[in-house]
């Protein structure tokens, strides 16, 4: 977790809870953001009772495997995985996408550039992803429904995403 973490007051009274394969991991991280940030958070006991019923899921892991099965997710729900997103290895699963109403990224044009391919390569949404750019611009607007935020680099659009489109 980063020393300078800018929250929008709208988010800053809400439970977060947080899970990590490594318990010892998990409780620091929580002790942490209640010290340092001042915010209701508790350890889940499984990445499914960390998801279940959450608004906004921030997947940011190193796993290789996807971590939360898209049944998991509540409809309209706001999804951002920051971690890996190749084919073979990946911590997000593309159905997760495929039954999100509206899918955006920093650049779709990233997304089948990659070597290994990109985990939605051969999914049949990459012609479905909306730039991050058309967002920003007013040309396109979030619709009901899950969302997800698809980055593949521009570090710090996670956030304003997640305020833009909770509005």
């Amino acid at each position: 977790m980063a020393s300078a973490v800018a929250l929008p007051d709208a988010y800053r009274d809400r439970p977060i809870r947080v899970y990590s394969r490594n318990p010892d991991s998990r409780g620091r991280f929580v002790d942490r953001a209640r010290t340092e940030f001042g915010l209701d958070v508790s350890a889940a006991r499984s990445a499914e009772e960390a998801v279940r019923a959450a608004e906004v899921v921030v997947l940011a892991t190193s796993s290789a495997t996807p971590v939360v099965e898209a049944e998991w997710i509540r409809p309209g729900a706001y999804v951002a995985p920051l971690g890996p997103k190749q084919v073979g290895r990946a911590e997000f699963d593309p159905s997760i996408a495929r039954t999100a109403a509206f899918v955006v990224s920093d650049s779709p044009a990233q997304v089948g550039a990659y070597d290994p391919p990109n985990v939605l390569v051969g999914s049949g949404l990459e012609g479905d992803l909306v730039h991050l750019g058309a967002v920003l611009a007013g040309d396109a607007q979030p619709p009901e429904g899950t969302r997800v935020f698809f980055s593949v680099g521009l570090a710090g659009t996670e956030a304003w995403l997640l305020d833009a489109v909770t509005r």
